[in-house]
């Protein structure tokens, strides 16, 4: 591949770092910037564009609400974290990329759920951004978050 940045690896990396921590932080802003303005985020149904992922984001919470402490000294925080893994970054030239990165879920319940992202990736304005992301989870722990109150 030619005409990619040294840095352009670096890049992607650190938008797939700023996506998951604006996910997990539910900053639906924040998450949708990742996104081109057209981008697409395929769950069991498309959401197409930034305003629609933005909208997705700011939506149904699968995070458990803060739940009350034994004793009942203050509440345990309801809270889910995903830690990347494996990334391959493929450059496929000057201003496309794609990825399979691998990620694991802890939520209260410890290790809640795992797979992995597809993703495309477009150079817009100097700037890294996700064109398509295709989340792929591989199990999920029957204690999950994910059983609980909605998706997203």
């Amino acid at each position: 591949m030619t005409g990619a940045a040294p840095g352009d690896r670096l890049a992607i990396a650190d938008l797939l770092a700023a996506c998951a921590q604006a996910g997990d932080a539910r900053k639906a802003d924040a998450y949708a910037a990742c996104f081109t303005g057209d981008g697409v985020l395929q769950l069991d149904e498309a959401i197409a564009g930034r305003e629609a992922i933005r909208a997705w984001m700011g939506g149904a919470r699968i995070i458990p609400p803060a739940a009350p402490r034994p004793g009942g000294e203050g509440a345990a925080p309801g809270f889910i974290s995903h830690h990347l893994t494996t990334c391959r970054i493929e450059l496929l030239d000057a201003g496309t990329a794609k990825a399979r990165t691998y990620w694991l879920v802890t939520s209260a319940a410890g290790l809640d759920h795992n797979g992995y992202y597809d993703d495309r990736f477009r150079k817009e304005g100097g700037t890294w951004l996700i064109a398509h992301r295709r989340p792929r989870t591989l199990w999920i722990s029957p204690a999950s978050v994910l059983h609980g109150a909605g998706s997203g």
